[in-house]
């Protein structure tokens, strides 16, 4: 009995050895296709990764203990964290990226559109925007109507996800954020009217290379594999990747997440 106890003890062991060394150990919580999903599967493995359709879900699974961390940009990450008691944001950055608005491959209103982006950031209306947004200048938000409203003008449809503060987000019967104003600008200066699509994130870039919509801004991140399949802008936003933590829980750095990390080739 007791050389099989030992034999059984041993073989628990070793099961258990085995079943560590399969995954990092780590639950992270991201916006499902977001550059907060694609760097964090890179870096930590599939097996790590829980995915949920807005950011608000995954901080609601970091606050029921369903995940260790949320990856997600910065400026969401401020409002999440605002507005839930009990959570921070750590001090070093994850990752930072350029923001872009993205098109089908090959589109005509690519130059036009971009040709009036440039002009908005040259004479500094974008950076006004931003500015009224993250700083808090005190200027009036502009929103965008979430009904369509029927001009004689042509449409600029524009893919969205509005669950992403402050770039683009709901209030009351208007979409307001960065990426809804400095649009509108944008089809002001062209002749059009903006019209925006509230859509899944995963579904902007496929609608965009379908031709479903005129483009897509969504805090848009400007990735190899997102120029295999769409036409990006110049770049109008810096961006930056944070983690979400449980204050006092057991990630409290960056470097804290090192062990973790899989191994690079």
């Amino acid at each position: 009995m007791k050389k099989l106890l030992a034999l059984t003890l041993s073989v628990l062991m070793i099961v258990a050895l085995f079943a560590g060394c399969g995954g990092s150990g780590i639950k992270i919580g991201v916006q499902t296709t977001t550059t907060g999903d694609i760097y964090a599967t890179g870096d930590f493995g599939e097996k790590a990764i829980t995915r949920y359709d807005n950011g608000a879900v995954a901080v609601e699974a970091l606050k029921n203990g369903k995940v260790d961390c949320v990856i997600i940009d910065n400026e969401p990450a401020k409002s999440y964290v605002a507005a839930n008691s009990g959570l921070k944001i750590l001090e070093t950055e994850y990752a930072v990226e350029d923001y872009a608005i993205c098109f089908q491959k090959g589109s005509s209103l690519k130059a036009t559109v971009d040709a009036a982006l440039k002009t908005l950031i040259e004479d500094g209306s974008v950076k006004k925007i931003v500015d009224k947004y993250i700083n808090g200048t005190g200027e009036e938000k502009v929103g965008v109507p979430v009904s369509k409203v029927d001009t004689d003008k042509p449409d600029l449809i524009m893919a969205t996800n509005a669950e992403f503060p402050p770039y683009e987000y709901v209030d009351g019967d208007k979409y307001y954020g960065i990426d809804v104003e400095v649009a509108k600008l944008i089809a002001d200066k062209i002749g059009y009217d903006l019209v925006i699509e509230n859509v899944s994130f995963d579904s902007i870039i496929p609608g965009v290379q379908t031709g479903k919509y005129s483009m897509g801004m969504a805090g848009l991140t400007v990735t190899d594999d997102r120029i295999e399949k769409v036409d990006f802008s110049s770049t109008y936003a810096t961006g930056v990747q944070v983690v979400i933590v449980k204050d006092g829980g057991s990630i409290n750095a960056i470097e804290d997440l090192d062990p973790y990390y899989l191994p690079k080739e």
